[in-house]
């Protein structure tokens, strides 16, 4: 089975939708992903000042890199 990485621009409308309290199951049918996929995005990358997807991007990034 094969997938892709989110994208930057993926990851910022993600942090706009959330700004705009728009549901996880919206904004994985907006994006055309899984409710999963946008579920474990936003809980892996968020922090005490929420989701941020320029650090989310680079730490999914350094992720990669390590493997």
């Amino acid at each position: 089975m094969s997938y892709n990485h989110l994208s930057l621009e993926e990851r910022h409308y993600i942090n706009t939708a959330l700004k705009k309290e728009i549901s996880i199951s919206q904004i994985a049918k907006d994006l055309e992903r899984s409710q999963s996929t946008i579920s474990r995005e936003v809980n892996r990358n968020k922090g005490h000042r929420g989701y941020r997807y320029k650090q989310a991007n680079s730490k999914a990034l350094q992720r990669h890199k390590d493997k």
